[in-house]
């Protein structure tokens, strides 16, 4: 990928920073800091050509499937879909409303979201089943994407459904880790040791890949080696950083679930630029 390329890539991250901060923002609630770690991921996965998806027909058989287990990150979701053109940015601003779709964490009324996610530890048991569904079932060659954050990775469910892809060689299956190092009261289990946890998972079997998350040249690099294992899970996990691209924000425990006020938003977009 050219260096043209990669610098675009990384323009679309700081646009999804951008709307996760003024969403959450002009909602009054939300968890902005936990979007900003991701944002290189999604954008790299999205824009690059890796994620297949027929973005006007959401429910088409043969889609790409992405699943965020971490919910409390749909600010960045909702602006990952806006920003592919599946609906419009202004939408964004309802974010939190009564009557709207973009609720606090994803749900089926909207029409991109594959489960309803929040309650940390589900979404990779989900996706298990879908690429399960794939490989067994409908055989297609679809695969499924599954966005954790690493809080949840000391939940049981999350090591089942690990265990489980591992011994059916869930190939079609990508596990991506925002390995941010903070969870909503303080330091993650494993804090920011990627080996600690790439050891266990390789245990059970998995491909594992672990790289810099907001490099985006590893990011790409990371998913195009996972297009290419077949017989394996793949688990990329990306070291990132908390509210990262504002700099009062990022590696510091104080911003979990926390809106930015107003003169706060204006320092923040000020860096972004």
């Amino acid at each position: 990928m050219s260096n043209r390329e990669i610098q675009h890539l990384e323009k679309l991250a700081r646009w999804l920073r951008y709307q996760s901060l003024v969403s959450t923002s002009r909602a009054g609630s939300g968890h902005p800091s936990s979007c900003l770690s991701a944002a290189d991921l999604m954008a790299g996965l999205m824009f690059s050509g890796v994620f297949r998806s027929d973005i006007k027909h959401p429910t088409y058989f043969n889609n790409d499937r992405l699943l965020f287990s971490k919910g409390h990150a749909a600010p960045l979701f909702y602006a990952l879909w806006a920003l592919a053109g599946a609906i419009p940015s202004r939408e964004l601003l309802t974010l939190r409303q009564f009557t709207s779709r973009l609720e606090g964490h994803p749900t089926m009324r909207f029409p991109y979201t594959l489960a309803a996610t929040g309650s940390l530890g589900q979404g990779l048991g989900i996706g298990v089943g879908i690429a399960l569904n794939a490989q067994r079932l409908e055989h297609l060659p679809y695969r499924t994407y599954v966005l954790l954050g690493d809080s949840e990775m000391a939940e049981g469910s999350v090591w089942e459904a690990i265990q489980w892809a591992g011994f059916r060689g869930l190939g079609q299956l990508v596990a991506i880790v925002d390995f941010n190092r903070m969870g909503q009261r303080g330091e993650t289990m494993w804090g920011h040791d990627v080996n600690a946890l790439r050891d266990r998972v390789k245990a059970f079997g998995w491909h594992v890949i672990t790289i810099d998350g907001h490099n985006m040249r590893e990011v790409i690099s990371a998913y195009e080696a996972a297009l290419r294992i077949k017989l394996q899970p793949v688990m990329i996990i990306a070291r990132t950083f908390k509210g990262k691209g504002v700099s009062f924000m990022e590696n510091q425990d104080a911003w979990h679930g926390k809106a930015l006020k107003p003169d706060e938003l204006e320092r923040a977009l000020l860096e972004l630029g």
